[in-house]
């Protein structure tokens, strides 16, 4: 059965631009993740954004959630980029809890 590979980068930024910036930072980082790791590499960041607000609470929420369910059946996490969002740091935690 195939892996299920969790990336977690940064979504977060100052303006719309640099969200957008880092949406495709994701999808690259899924990219080389699944071809390095021969693996099944998900990132939801790279794609919720463009149908769920990160700055309308109710909706980053929402968003937060999925992460951490499709994390929850992900057989390991890589974290990417140089700096650790308060979302990451919470997926990185409940990885760490899950021992994934």
């Amino acid at each position: 059965m195939e892996r299920k590979v969790y990336v977690c980068s940064p979504l977060s930024a100052p303006t719309a631009e640099g969200i957008n910036e880092n949406m495709a930072k994701a999808g690259l980082y899924a990219r080389k993740v699944g071809q390095m790791l021969h693996c099944r590499a998900i990132a939801p960041h790279s794609f919720l954004p463009k149908y769920l607000n990160d700055n309308i609470p109710e909706e980053r929420e929402i968003a937060l959630k999925f992460g951490i369910d499709i994390l929850n059946i992900s057989d390991a996490i890589v974290v990417c980029g140089k700096v650790i969002s308060s979302g990451m740091k919470a997926e990185i935690e409940f990885a760490k809890e899950k021992g994934i």
